[in-house]
C-alpha cells in the first residue's frame, strides 16, 4: 500500500502528554501529502498550529509536494542521514526502500520539536528511554559497527535507535544526562582531526562573539573525545518533559532541500521580519559573518532553527558551527552553503557587506560587527588551544581562517 494516514499528535505549551491534533496522508507513490486539522483540536482554546509557516489554523491545508511530500516541521521532526540508516537497519531495508511516512512513524520521543506521529489517535505516548550517559562507551562501539557495515548488539542497538532521530550525518546519539538531554556527537569513521574538540572550540568562539550557543561540553569517553551539546527543546517537569517546537531556517521558508539555487540569507531575513524581533535577525547576520569567518560551510538552512512558543517565533541558539579543513596553497575561494550577497554564495566579508541593508543593518552598523567580530575571530588559534585542540590540528586548521585578514576597502 502506498498511501498512509497517520495521527499528527502536539505537545502543548505546559503539558507533557501529546493531544491528535489532525490527520496526515501520505502517499509514497505520489510524494504527496495533505493534513487536516480535527474538529475537537480546533475547538481546543490553546489549540497552535502544527506547523505555524505551513498549515495555520483556520485556513484549508493545502496538499505539499516539496521534501517528499511533508510540510516544513513534519520534516524537522522525522530523522535525517543518521537517524535513517539506524532505522533501515532496524527494519533490514536499504535506506532508500523506505517511505517518509514509515520514517515519521519510526522515530521516537526523542524526535525534534513538539510533534509526534502515530498510526491512530489511541496510540499510548511513546515512551522516552533514551541512553543514559554511562552507556556512552558502548552505544559508540555499536555506533561504530553500524557506520562500518557490522553487526551491533541488538540492546545496544535498540539504545542507539531511541536516541538517534535528531538529524545530520554524523553518529550521535540523545542521553539523559545531569538534569537534561544531551546530543552527545561521536568521532566518525575516516576523521583525520578531533571533530567534537574542534567543535567544541568553535561553538564556544561564536558564543564569544555574541552568538547565543546552547550550553556545550566534551567529555573523554576511553581515549576518545565526545561533544556534547545540550537539547534546547527540551524541559524537566517532574519525571516528564515539556517540548518547545521547532522548525528550521528551510521549514520558515518552505523551501525543497533539493532546490538549493533559493537558500539564501537575506531572503531568511525578510522574512523574519514577519515573525521574529530585529535583534534576531541582527543575530542571523553576525551568524552568517562568524560563518564566513571560521569556513562553516556545513551552514544550510536546515542548520538554522528557530523556536515556537505559543504561537511566537524566535531564533533558536546556534548549532552545527564546525570549520572546513582547507589544504593551504589551494586556494582561499570557498563558498557557503547560502548566498550571502551580490555575488552570491561567495563566502568574503566584501560579499556578505554588499546586503548588509536586507538585515535592518546600516553600512556602518554593518562595519562595526565585522570588524568586532573579526578582532575576535582572528585570535583563534589561542582560544582553540585553550579549549584542547592540539597545535598540530590547529596548523591544519590555519587556512580556514585566512578570511580573518581579508581586506575590506
Amino acid at each position: 500500500m502506498t498511501e498512509k494516514t497517520i495521527t499528527v499528535f502536539i505537545y502543548l505549551p505546559g503539558e507533557t502528554i501529546a493531544v491528535p491534533a489532525g490527520l496526515f496522508t501520505h502517499s509514497s507513490e505520489s510524494g504527496i501529502g495533505t493534513f487536516a486539522y480535527g474538529r475537537r483540536y480546533i475547538e481546543r482554546k490553546n489549540a497552535l498550529p502544527v506547523d505555524p509557516i505551513a498549515l495555520p489554523l483556520g485556513v484549508l491545508p493545502q496538499p505539499v509536494s516539496i521534501n517528499g511530500g511533508l510540510y516544513g516541521v513534519f520534516r524537522d521532526a522525522a530523522p535525517d542521514y543518521w537517524g535513517r540508516l539506524i532505522i533501515s537497519v532496524a527494519m533490514s531495508a536499504p535506506p532508500e526502500a523506505l517511505s517518509e511516512a514509515d520514517y515519521l512513524l519510526a522515530a521516537n520521543a526523542t524526535r525534534a520539536g513538539n510533534l509526534d506521529f502515530r498510526m491512530s489517535p489511541r496510540d499510548p505516548e511513546p515512551r522516552l528511554g533514551p541512553p543514559h550517559f554511562n552507556t556512552l562507551p558502548d552505544i559508540m562501539d555499536a555506533a561504530e559497527k553500524i557506520g562500518s557495515g557490522r553487526k551491533a548488539d541488538q540492546n545496544l542497538f535498540q539504545l542507539l535507535r531511541q536516541g538517534s532521530s535528531l538529524g545530520g550525518a554524523r553518529p550521535k546519539c540523545t542521553v539523559e544526562w545531569e538534569d537534561g538531554l544531551w546530543i552527545a556527537k561521536f568521532p566518525a569513521k575516516g576523521d583525520s582531526l578531533n571533530i567534537p574538540r574542534i567543535e567544541y572550540a568553535a561553538m564556544n568562539l561564536a558564543g564569544r562573539c555574541g552568538i547565543r550557543i546552547p550550553e556545550v561540553r566534551v567529555i573523554s569517553v576511553g581515549k576518545k573525545d565526545v561533544f556534547m551539546i545540550r537539547r534546547f527543546d527540551r524541559e524537566k517537569s517532574g519525571d516528564a518533559w515539556l517540548r518547545q517546537g521547532f522548525l528550521s531556517g528551510l521549514s520558515l521558508m518552505q523551501w525543497d532541500e533539493r532546490d538549493r539555487m533559493r537558500w539564501d540569507y537575506p531572503a531568511i531575513a525578510d522574512a523574519m521580519r514577519r515573525y521574529t524581533t530585529a535583534e534576531d535577525i541582527r543575530e542571523l547576520f553576525r551568524r552568517m559573518i562568524f560563518n564566513i569567518l571560521v569556513r562553516n560551510t556545513d551552514d544550510h538552512p536546515r542548520n538554522h532553527g528557530f523556536l515556537t512558543d505559543a504561537g511566537k517565533i524566535s531564533l533558536s541558539p546556534a548549532y552545527d558551527i564546525v570549520p572546513a579543513p582547507s589544504r593551504a596553497g589551494i586556494g582561499t575561494d570557498f563558498y557557503l552553503a547560502m548566498s550571502v550577497g551580490d555575488k552570491g554564495r561567495q563566502a568574503t566579508l566584501k560579499n556578505a557587506l554588499s546586503r548588509a541593508a536586507r538585515f535592518g543593518i546600516s553600512n556602518e552598523e554593518a562595519f562595526d560587527i565585522v570588524g568586532r567580530l573579526r578582532g575576535m575571530v582572528c585570535n583563534w588559534r589561542e582560544h582553540f588551544e585553550a579549549h584542547g585542540v592540539s597545535a598540530i590540528e590547529a596548523d591544519m586548521l590555519a587556512p580556514s581562517f585566512e578570511r580573518c585578514h581579508e581586506t575590506l576597502i
